[in-house]
């Protein structure tokens, strides 16, 4: 469960959880090996996250959209554009990395249920 601050902050509380996460040998994430308490909340963070982070792409390009003029006219560099095009694109890499993550999580946690324990 988390707390309400947590859940305004899903990115902060998913890098807190993932290096609780056990490896193979190869380096890789071990689903299968990990907490399913973990993974819920992994899941949980990694949903949220991208979700977060799509709302606000979407937002930026409504006021990019909106800011034609200024750009058109120079009021807004080619600098600024540039170094906006290189985050909206870490951006969108980074929610389909959580995407996967949290179906890694999903099917390892598919009959998981915490109220029997």
């Amino acid at each position: 469960m988390h707390t309400k601050m947590q859940a305004i902050r899903p990115m902060r509380s998913l890098l807190n959880q993932l290096p609780c996460l056990p490896i193979t040998d190869e380096r890789m994430v071990d689903y299968k090996a990990a907490d399913p308490h973990l993974l819920v909340a992994i899941r949980d963070d990694a949903e949220m996250t991208m979700r977060v982070i799509h709302l606000g792409l979407a937002a930026i390009g409504n006021l990019m959209a909106h800011s034609a003029m200024a750009i058109e006219d120079g009021s807004i560099g080619a600098d600024n554009l540039e170094g906006l095009g290189h985050l909206l694109a870490e951006l969108g890499d980074m929610a389909s990395g959580f995407m996967v993550m949290a179906a890694h999580c999903r099917r390892e946690i598919e009959d998981f249920n915490p109220s029997v324990l």
